[in-house]
């Protein structure tokens, strides 16, 4: 049996858009959603955010705007026949010009995300060479420190949605011990299709960080029942999810039946949680549940609380 590793791993930093964690190198053009210091390709430290890319070349044009107005202002300036056209040109040209600064300044934003967009579009394939390149460092990376391999196929992960790298993610956490203080992700690592790592993935996670599991880890688990039942800890992961569920009253009605199968070997803790929620909510408890909770109740906890009220 392999032992698991003590390991630390560093905070994952959220960004508004999966876009925002790309990187690209001024000098060559490559694309990396690591955060090495220098590109990989050209060994240069030429790496700007993918907004930057885009925000210079939105500047580029404005300048190219400004260019133009200045030129063509001075040239209706020079040549003015009389003194007033000069002068109208003049005060035409300089209002025109802060006119462009004023409508620049306020549509910057809109502009920069719009050439953002363009920009992914048109470097698409560019920027799926990068990811792929950052892909094989892993492998490398894997050899000599797991935790760096894993916080890398968490930002790769970020960026593309696919199983391979969902799954390679999945193996290595459960080859670390976990803990509660760690920032472990569970809704972007579910698979389509059934896998024993990630059944005892989400079994841990539900022991150490029940907030984690949500209606789509919990529905995952319910789909694959009888799979996980064949585990040698099985029962151990179902329960646990289980009693993570029974954190919120909505996720009591939405899965009365694993629910019921497994209030018997829940905790204390959990299965009065699950019991005062089924008192105070009654119309949550489907499918038989509430007889369920309340036979066990009787067997296992009714004459422990009469006790305590003599």
């Amino acid at each position: 049996m392999s032992t698991k590793q003590v390991v630390s791993i560093r905070p994952f930093n959220r960004t508004t858009y999966a876009f925002e964690k790309l990187r690209v190198c001024k000098r060559c053009g490559q694309y990396t959603c690591l955060w090495e210091d220098e590109c990989t390709s050209c060994g240069r430290s030429t790496l700007i955010h993918v907004q930057e890319h885009a925000g210079s070349r939105v500047k580029r044009r404005i300048a190219r705007d400004f260019l133009f107005t200045i030129i063509l202002g001075s040239a209706a300036t020079y040549f003015g026949e009389t003194t007033d056209q000069t002068m109208l040109a003049a005060t035409v040209s300089l209002l025109l010009i802060g006119w462009l600064i004023y409508i620049h300044k306020r549509a910057f934003p809109v502009q920069q995300l719009r050439q953002m967009k363009r920009l992914l579009y048109e470097e698409r394939e560019k920027i799926r060479q990068g990811i792929n390149r950052n892909w094989a460092l892993v492998a490398e990376a894997r050899q000599e420190d797991e935790a760096l391999a894993y916080e890398m196929l968490r930002e790769i992960g970020s960026l593309v949605y696919n199983d391979r790298i969902r799954l390679q993610q999945v193996a290595l956490l459960q080859s670390f011990v976990l803990r509660s203080d760690m920032d472990l992700q569970l809704k972007p690592l579910l698979l389509r299709n059934f896998e024993r790592l990630l059944a005892e993935y989400i079994g841990e996670i539900a022991r150490i960080k029940p907030d984690l599991v949500r209606e789509d880890a919990i529905r995952y688990i319910a789909t694959y029942e009888v799979n996980i039942l064949q585990l040698h800890n099985g029962i151990q992961i179902l329960t646990a999810v289980a009693a993570a569920a029974v954190r919120k009253s909505k996720y009591i009605e939405l899965f009365p039946s694993l629910i019921t199968r497994y209030a018997r070997f829940m905790p204390k803790d959990r299965f009065m949680r699950l019991y005062h929620t089924i008192e105070r909510y009654p119309q949550k408890a489907r499918g038989g549940l509430a007889e369920s909770v309340g036979r066990v109740y009787d067997e296992k906890y009714r004459d422990h609380y009469a006790d305590r009220h003599v």
